[in-house]
């Protein structure tokens, strides 16, 4: 039927709101808007029940990811949202293919960071102090705090739809686990990899422990700046340089040094130059007076002290310092400790022992100044180190600590790359493992905490002497020992405890069966993908793959995932420092303002959060949500994260586009709508001919679920995503849907059955292609409409389903139609373009205008469609040795033979649509030569 009237437009519509007056017992289940709640509601118990997420017995080897755990130190963020969702859209895939999957859920204890916060939470909510009680009194607090915060995040995990398989669960403090991490340890020391030593490490004296590279990050200061530091009623001040002058024995003459750190004079034990300084060569081998004691140091030569920094010449305080400590031992310096564990001064630094170590500097700065020592004070630029659980400002000492040698270790981990064993995706990481692993140090593995692995090794003392031994218990050890040193010997258990990241190193084995390895350990092991963010690349993933090469002789896994650090819209990473940590139950639920400001006073009353953190927190939320955050439910969220290039060192999260996505997912009920007012329960026949515009988007459907795969094959999520919603969003709704109103309006029973085969075959298609992305809305879409559609298979869930294929749909992909239709998109697109702003109660026409006679007859085919998504009934096609144009027109090219022209009587109101088209063509050429400068940065 050729509709050409406005009268026939609005008789369609009609006809559209009386088919669903009519219908409204096939819409039942169905409401007028996407309501996310509705959605999410019952289906994981669903899924819990039906155990999906078990994999079924398989004689072949198991689909195997880890999930990676989350510290226990409070709740999700949306850092773990994105970790989470990548991973539970990898793992709903493989099931759909038929792929056995096990994906393992588990809480990491997060030795220092889980203390601390208990540290924060029992001094605030009840005024204890670590010191005030015994460890064992704490450690259940410790326990307790366990208990409820892991509940919490397993709950989060579900309300994002994780298909975790919850009877693999694993926490790396239970007895299980512990028993791995101790096997471990021997098996090293027996090995000889393991030694004890004295040693310059990272010391936090709150926390009064050593902590891991990874615990430390630097606050770079151009200036003078005062930091708020742990234990201080007052800002500290830092930025800035002290120089010193050492008198030289038997002399007048001086050596002037520049210190950040004048707290540390009283340990100074020499002076070093650079043998090449001009200056301050001829003093090598002479000795200077120490401006604080009265004592000489010498004054020695060694090429690493740099020509550039301060003076030339530097203070050398082997206790203190990395680069000092190497020197040290360079020279056989005496070291000496000024600055205590606890950070306060020590007796080596009389007069000023028992002072903090802050407030020393500033008495030692005015004692220098009293003697005549201090030249100046300058602004300098500067690295403070800080521990990032406590805020506390970083000390080096030396300490005895156990040591875990990396070296070869290292080798194996490089070469497994090298070699393409083990794939690092994206590959420009590979610049970083090489780097790292080709420079690495040995690997401390002492921390002085409570909460934690204690260090299976034991002090053996016997006839005034002591060693150590690695054992599997007290009893072993002593048995041991007994047999080395003699029935009188006595053992004492290591205080300390082991690093986190050397019992997160061993959960690609022992969360599946290890040192045990039960029946499908080697199906399970190694696992087959990785997926973390690449900031913990050497600190977890290369030690994962170094202790799983030397305890397994194996691969941990075969392929590494790093995805990019989420950050704000300003591109700031999302921390608790920054105030700009997104939960993501907020997301999905919405939340006001107000319960948002609450949520962060409540951590501040829990001691989460400091003062400063509060107070900055609460102001970025009233910036970035100052009408607080709209409900968009799971699906919108997770499809919202797998939309970004998350191969992108920073991924940029907007929770605008969450919002976006929760239209999106509204289009899609739209759509299931619209296909059951234009059906009923009967089977639908295959049609023995389509009309070009099934035969179009079904080859579009085509097209989509091959484009979907093979993004899915390249961890390419956001291709997957813009594939998903380029075909479901714009071709099946805005274009087909559309254009298929006109032919339900007919007589045309051919052309009706025709447009129920592909309305419904790709309804169908794309929920199935949805499921890994949007679990909730799918499976509830879908079973809805299997009800009252035979042609949707009966599941009780999407997750029993296939995933769709090409080979299924190759049958119906057209690359000519494609092409033809393309062109009528266009033309459609230039007439929306020249329309906007118009009123439709003006009086106006569109002339499709064309030299070419094959674009003539696809736009005369298609004129309905056209009609229909234009929403405009005043269109004429022309051949253009026909057309004369009007003076009162605007035009636009739509392809190199097609143009289109609007013809509008009033001349007012075409001055007018001249104007805005002016104005938007600038906006537009603003926005690309924008893009063009950041490209050319």
């Amino acid at each position: 039927m050729n509709i050409t009237r406005v009268s026939d437009f609005f008789s369609i519509n009609c006809l559209y709101k009386t088919r669903r007056k009519l219908s409204d017992i096939r819409l039942v289940d169905f409401p007028d808007v996407f309501q996310p709640k509705a959605s999410d509601h019952g289906w994981y118990n669903l899924w819990q029940e039906k155990e999906y997420f078990k994999a079924k017995k398989s004689s072949n080897k198991y689909f195997t990811m880890i999930l990676p755990p989350p510290n226990i130190t409070g709740t999700l963020h949306l850092g773990h949202a994105l970790t989470t969702t990548i991973q539970d859209v990898i793992a709903r895939w493989h099931r759909m293919k038929g792929d056995p999957v096990v994906w393992i859920p588990g809480l990491d204890h997060a030795g220092i960071a889980t203390q601390t916060i208990v540290e924060k939470y029992l001094n605030k909510t009840k005024g204890i102090k670590r010191d005030d009680i015994s460890k064992e009194e704490f450690l259940s607090y410790v326990w307790d705090w366990n208990h409820e915060k892991g509940s919490r995040i397993n709950s989060q995990l579900k309300e994002l739809g994780a298909s975790l398989d919850w009877s693999k669960e694993h926490f790396t403090m239970s007895k299980k686990h512990s028993v791995a991490v101790t096997e471990a340890f021997v098996i090293l020391n027996e090995r000889n990899m393991l030694y004890r030593e004295k040693d310059m490490i990272n010391w936090s004296p709150s926390l009064r422990s050593g902590i891991s590279d990874i615990e430390v990050e630097y606050l770079r200061l151009c200036e003078k700046t005062d930091i708020e530091v742990p234990g201080y009623k007052k800002k500290v001040t830092f930025g800035q340089i002290v120089e010193v002058a050492y008198k030289l024995k038997y002399s007048d003459e001086e050596i002037i040094i520049a210190t950040t750190r004048p707290e540390t004079i009283c340990g100074d034990v020499a002076i070093a130059v650079n043998p090449n300084h001009t200056l301050y060569s001829r003093y090598i081998g002479q000795h200077v007076k120490h401006p604080l004691k009265d004592i000489f140091i010498p004054v020695i030569a060694d090429d690493s002290v740099s020509l550039d920094f301060g003076t030339g010449a530097m203070k050398v305080t082997p206790a203190h310092d990395p680069v000092d400590y190497r020197i040290a031992k360079k020279h056989n310096l005496e070291v000496v400790n000024v600055i205590g564990e606890d950070g306060f001064m020590t007796e080596a630094a009389k007069p000023f022992q028992g002072l903090p170590r802050f407030l020393a500097r500033d008495k030692i700065i005015s004692e220098l100044s009293q003697r005549g020592f201090l030249k100046t004070i300058k602004d300098h630029e500067m690295m403070v180190p800080r521990c990032t659980r406590t805020g506390d400002v970083i000390e080096y000492i030396l300490r005895e600590q156990w040591f875990l040698k990396c070296e070869s270790m290292a080798k194996r981990a490089m070469e497994a790359v090298r070699n393409g064993s083990l794939k690092i995706d994206p590959s420009f990481h590979e610049d970083v493992w090489f780097s790292w692993l080709g420079n690495i140090r040995d690997w401390c593995v002492s921390r002085q905490l409570w909460w934690g692995h204690r260090i299976p090794a034991y002090r053996c003392n016997f006839e005034n002497n002591s060693t150590w031994l690695a054992a599997r218990s007290e009893e072993e050890a002593l048995l041991l020992a007994k047999k080395l040193y003699g029935n009188t010997v006595q053992v004492e258990q290591d205080s300390d405890v082991l690093d986190t990241w050397f019992s997160s190193a061993l959960l690609p084995f022992s969360s599946i069966g290890w040192p045990s390895q039960a029946v499908d350990f080697h199906k399970c092991y190694p696992l087959s993908l990785m997926v973390t963010g690449h900031d913990i690349l050497f600190f977890w993933i290369a030690r994962m793959t170094m202790l799983g090469l030397e305890l397994t002789e194996q691969l941990p896994f075969k392929e590494v995932l790093l995805h990019g650090i989420l950050c704000d819209t300003q591109g700031k990473k999302m921390s608790k420092s920054c105030g700009n940590v997104i939960s993501p139950e907020s997301v999905i639920n919405g939340i006001s303002l107000n319960n948002l400001n609450s949520l962060v006073k409540d951590s501040h009353n829990l001691g989460i959060l400091s003062s400063s953190e509060v107070k900055r927190t609460i102001s970025v939320n009233g910036k970035m949500f100052p009408n607080g955050i709209l409900d968009c439910g799971a699906d919108a969220l997770r499809f919202t994260l797998c939309s970004h290039n998350i191969k992108n060192s920073i991924i940029f999260f907007d929770v605008d586009q969450c919002r976006t996505n929760k239209f999106f997912c509204n289009k899609i009920l739209q759509a299931c709508r619209y296909t059951l007012l234009m059906t009923n329960d009967d089977p639908i026949e295959i049609p023995k001919e389509l009309s070009s515009l099934d035969r179009w988007i079904l080859s579009r459907l085509s097209f989509m679920v091959d484009s979907v795969n093979e993004a899915l094959t390249q961890k390419l999520f956001n291709k997957a995503t813009s594939a998903i919603k380029q075909f479901i969003h714009y071709e099946f709704c805005d274009y087909f849907l559309e254009g298929t109103k006109v032919g339900f309006q007919s007589e045309r029973s051919d052309l009706i059955l025709a447009h129920r085969f592909a309305l419904v075959k790709s309804l169908e298609v794309s929920l199935k292609i949805l499921a890994p992305f949007t679990p909730f809305l799918s499976d509830e879409f879908y079973i809805k409409m299997a009800r009252k559609l035979p042609d949707f298979s009966n599941y009780n869930s999407l997750m029993e389903a296939s995933y769709p294929t090409y080979n299924e749909l190759q049958e119906y992909r057209d690359l000519n139609l494609e092409e033809r239709m393309k062109n009528v998109i266009e033309v459609i697109l230039k007439i929306r373009s020249l329309l906007t702003g118009l009123s439709k109660k003006l009086s106006f026409e569109v002339h499709i205008v064309t030299d070419s006679p094959k674009e003539f007859d696809v736009y005369s085919e298609h004129i309905n469609v056209i009609n229909a998504v234009s929403r405009t009934q005043n269109i004429k096609i022309i051949p253009s040795s026909n057309y004369v144009r009007m003076k009162n027109s605007i035009y636009d090219e739509a392809t190199n033979t097609c143009s289109i022209f609007l013809v509008v009587e009033d001349e007012e109101v075409l001055e007018d649509l001249k104007n805005k088209l002016r104005k938007r063509r600038l906006r537009l050429e603003k926005k690309v030569q924008s893009a063009m400068e950041i490209k050319s940065v």
